[in-house]
């Protein structure tokens, strides 16, 4: 994986006619500070503008996700987000003005279609006289990779009111891609023939068909759509595909993907190593069988030189977010602005998909509570316009995944045995709606054929490591008003356990995942051969082709996509499998959040039924 880009974090005003100082995200506890870095160092710099109606914006996402409002599903277009998301007046020109004096040479600054974002590239020394600063060279304790970053920076007092945060690297991705949630690989189990050998010990296709109610029958609609976010070199392979479809789904042999490329959408084809192709042959060999004969996009982000991430998929699905004014200028190889790398820069290029599925996520430790919220507020643009956004959670309980390993806040020994919960981004935002894991619970009478098939929290040992589902409560975002509730009658029956634990985690933060499936032991065709999958990442695209069918159904009889649905979700609990048993561990406690009655912080409200998921919807306008 690439390094982590650094993002300053916001601030707070301080007394008039003086400076702002401001200190890194990065956590420089985890980072050896080396010799300063050459003053002709490139670096690219990008400004978000403070922007407005974020409250509005809240409030209209749920009216039109609220199932007793009169305005459910009235969707707005991207142009209609746009205005009401414009930039606060005079920001942009008080910034420009900032600029133009400090001696920044215009020529180079580029200003977004919306007004949001500012970007240019600047050497070390013109952003050390810019922002007041000194930058060093750092590196990473465990990991040994290299950053350049300072410990603070300064900004005038006047414009407070104008910038949220700045963001500052080198020649680098946005942010880290953590690697998607540590998936379990066995590498010693192969399975001899893609046959169910019974959900209680593996997942197959018609597993999942049986387990909830997934039809094979639900005809594509042309408007419909399933889009699976990945970044560039993680890929699917073809041969593995049809090896798949041809013992589970053999109309789909032949079949791919539709590619989305964005900034390169690189293919990964060269490198020889499994992991490259693990898990985007999990998302497309399920999600294409179980939603076939609809076809599933590959929203494949990033060039062979620049790994992809979350702000150029939501820069290229939003041209106000990213496209410059000036239209002759739709590439700027030399300067990063969100949405653009070396080689390439899509800025509204495509069209969101109805459903999405991001298997991929980061620490909210490691970036500006600002930052996150800036994000997450274009996970609720996405939500206005009628897609929803389905996102795993990670395989770690409630640490986070670390370069070495399970990673927790205050953790000093770096191996998740103390310290503070550590939530997971995007996880955690209000606006999108997170999946944890599930596996099977065994019966005791194992030689009974018609047991009561039960699930419990995912929790499994592979290779002396402990698998887990994640799940908690969110430490930058409050609990949102679709949630309360149910949150509050899990901190009822769960009161004592929580009380044990309250230093841990933020009561108050909004709770996640909202929704479960099952995570366990997935035959997936790798490289060839059949293994055994396990994790979240595995349950996410099972929910969203779910999500997707229905989506289909609802257009067939005349109605729009469900959009964000976690407010119809939440108001009919009913609709879904409740979980009850088991509990997710990390960051040194065994039972951290467990599954009871109703919503819970490690499987949300349940698993999937998709029969009841589909009369709830097409009950809807």
């Amino acid at each position: 994986m690439r390094s982590l880009a650094i993002l300053l974090y916001s601030f707070s005003a301080y007394a008039r006619a003086t400076l702002l100082r401001q200190e890194s995200s990065l956590n420089l506890d985890q980072w050896h500070r080396g010799h300063e870095a050459d003053s002709s160092l490139l670096l690219r710099i990008s400004i978000a503008i403070t922007i407005q109606n974020a409250n509005f914006g809240v409030e209209t996402l749920l009216r039109i996700s609220d199932p007793s409002s009169p305005h459910y599903s009235h969707y707005l277009s991207a142009k209609d987000v746009a205005r009401m998301f414009a930039p606060r007046p005079n920001a942009v020109s008080d910034v420009i003005k900032w600029l133009r004096e400090s001696g920044i040479d215009m020529t180079l600054v580029n200003l977004s279609h919306g007004g949001s974002h500012l970007s240019l590239s600047l050497s070390v020394q013109q952003a050390t006289l810019l922002l007041k600063t000194t930058f060093y060279h750092q590196i990473h304790q465990e990991t040994g990779q290299e950053e350049i970053a300072c410990q603070d920076y300064y900004l005038p007092e006047s414009l407070a009111r104008s910038i949220d945060y700045i963001l500052t690297s080198s020649s680098v991705p946005t942010h880290r891609q953590i690697p998607r949630h540590q998936v379990v690989l066995k590498d010693n189990v192969t399975a001899s023939a893609p046959l169910p050998l019974g959900c209680l010990k593996q997942t197959t296709l018609s597993c999942l068909r049986n387990l909830y109610g997934i039809p094979d029958n639900v005809e594509p609609h042309p408007n419909n759509s399933l889009g699976i976010f990945e970044p560039s070199w993680f890929s699917w392979l073809p041969e593995d595909l049809d090896k798949f479809f041809g013992k589970v789904q053999q109309d789909l042999v032949g079949h791919r993907p539709k590619v989305d490329a964005i900034n390169g959408g690189y293919l990964q084809r060269n490198e020889t190593g499994s992991h490259w192709f693990r898990e985007p042959n999990l998302d497309f060999e399920y999600a294409m069988a179980l939603i076939w004969p609809q076809n599933v996009t590959n929203v494949q982000v990033g060039s062979y030189n620049e790994v992809g991430n979350l702000d150029d998929m939501l820069a290229a699905f939003d041209q106000y977010y990213c496209d410059p004014i000036d239209p002759v200028h739709k590439k700027y190889p030399d300067f990063y602005r969100p949405g653009c790398n070396a080689t390439s820069c899509d800025c509204g290029s495509s069209s969101p998909p109805k459903v999405l599925s991001i298997s991929w996520g980061y620490t909210e430790a490691g970036f500006s509570p600002t930052y996150l919220q800036r994000q997450c507020l274009e996970f609720l643009k996405l939500g206005l316009m009628g897609t929803t956004v389905v996102v795993s959670v990670s395989d770690h309980g409630t640490a986070s995944a670390g370069p070495t390993g399970p990673s927790c806040i205050d953790d000093t020994m770096g191996n998740a045995t103390g310290g503070r919960f550590s939530p997971i981004f995007p996880a955690s935002c209000p606006w999108v709606t997170s999946v944890g894991g599930t596996q099977m619970l065994q019966p005791t009478n194992l030689q009974t054929t018609t047991a009561t098939i039960n699930e419990t929290v995912f929790r499994k040992l592979v290779k002396k490591q402990l698998a887990t589902s994640g799940g908690g409560f969110s430490n930058v975002f409050l609990a949102p008003s679709y949630q309360i509730p149910n949150v509050a009658t899990y901190k009822d029956i769960e009161g004592d356990h929580l009380g044990e634990i309250a230093d841990r985690f933020n009561s108050t933060g909004r709770g996640y995942p909202d929704v479960a499936a099952r995570a366990d032991d997935y035959q997936v065709v790798i490289k060839g051969e059949w293994k055994l999958i396990s994790g979240t990442s595995a349950s996410n695209p099972v929910f969203a082709s779910i999500i997707s069918l229905i989506n289909s159904e609802r257009m067939h009889a005349g109605k729009g996509p469900v959009g964000f649905i976690n407010p119809v979700l939440y108001s009919n609990p009913d609709a879904l499998n409740d979980v009850v048993t088991g509990a997710n561990q990390g960051c040194g406690v065994d039972e951290a959040f467990r599954a009871t009655h109703g919503w819970d912080a490690v499987t949300g409200l349940g698993s999937p039924d998709y029969e009841r998921l589909r009369r709830l919807f097409m009950s809807l306008p």
